[in-house]
């Protein structure tokens, strides 16, 4: 289950569509000695240029890049045609056509939409869909995909490891910090045991709790072994992960041996060093070293 809260943690960093401003994070203030006053003044005004550098500028065309700008002064909005761009170095998207509303406080755009964010170190990540929409005062927005397509959504760490996941929507609220995927959710993330795969017809990640819900359907699956139930939760801060609903079932191989168990709920920690099979428990084992124990010989 860390699968769901590193990939869901990727998806809302890469949501930047607010108006292409450009954001800055600023430290705390470290006390300091009185400066001289012309040195006080140079240190305001360039307090005054960062301030003024995270606002929306009046009008995004002279930052977003495209083959057409329009702009409508009666419904202040700006609309952007043809090879749509916009790159400032932490930040790049791109699409076929995208439309500023500031009364609206909204953003969208649709075709080829392409997102990028990279991080201090090194980090960074990409979403790819058919269209998007963010509105910068809520905070809010969606990413989404034509009939048959998969929105695509990549985490590409600063060693280099990259999780990979994909859904028919996926939307988010920046301020609450909640993330959902939904329609045909599947992620990928490679690990030392080989390739690990969760699906689920909907993913729900709430960041700031560290807390990953997935629901219907819902398979974990690595090259040794495989989840199945109706809901699986990670849930970080108890160290805890759950499996209930549909008889959750758990298949597949040991060093001793295939096996399979089905019961009315499956729990562990994170780390999966102790699970526990709670209610009706029943399965069964396959293993050669059983099969060949000398008492076998007795029956």
């Amino acid at each position: 289950m860390k699968t769901a809260s590193i990939l869901l943690a990727a998806l809302g960093s890469a949501m930047f569509l607010n108006g292409c401003k450009t954001v800055r994070a600023e430290g705390p203030e470290i006390p300091a000695p009185a400066a001289k006053p012309r040195l006080a003044a140079a240190k305001q005004n360039l307090q005054n240029k960062r301030k003024k550098a995270t606002e929306i500028p009046p009008v995004l065309g002279g930052v977003v890049q495209s083959d057409s700008w329009v702009i409508y002064k009666d419904k202040q909005q700006e609309e952007f045609t043809g090879n749509v761009s916009y790159d400032n170095g932490s930040y790049a998207f791109k699409a076929d056509y995208a439309l500023s509303e500031r009364a609206l406080s909204r953003f969208s755009a649709r075709g080829r939409v392409w997102l990028r964010q990279t991080e201090r170190d090194g980090s960074f990540y990409e979403a790819y869909a058919d269209s998007a929409r963010y509105n910068y005062k809520t905070q809010k927005g969606h990413l989404d995909a034509n009939r048959g397509k998969t929105v695509k959504l990549v985490l590409t760490d600063e060693k280099k490891q990259t999780v990979t996941a994909y859904a028919g929507k996926v939307s988010f609220d920046l301020n609450e910090k909640i993330f959902v995927l939904q329609n045909n959710v599947r992620v990928e993330r490679p690990t030392p045991e080989g390739l690990e795969i969760l699906t689920a017809d909907k993913a729900t990640y709430k960041q700031a709790e560290n807390y990953a819900l997935l629901e219907g359907g819902a398979k974990a699956t690595d090259s040794q072994r495989t989840l199945e139930a109706e809901t699986i939760v990670y849930d970080g801060a108890k160290n805890a992960s759950y499996a209930y609903g549909a008889r959750p079932l758990v298949h597949g191989t040991t060093e001793q041996g295939t096996f399979a168990v089905i019961a009315d709920k499956v729990s562990a920690d994170n780390e999966g060093n102790k699970i526990t099979l709670d209610g009706k428990v029943q399965g069964w084992m396959v293993s050669p070293q059983l099969n060949e124990s000398a008492v076998n010989s007795k029956f």
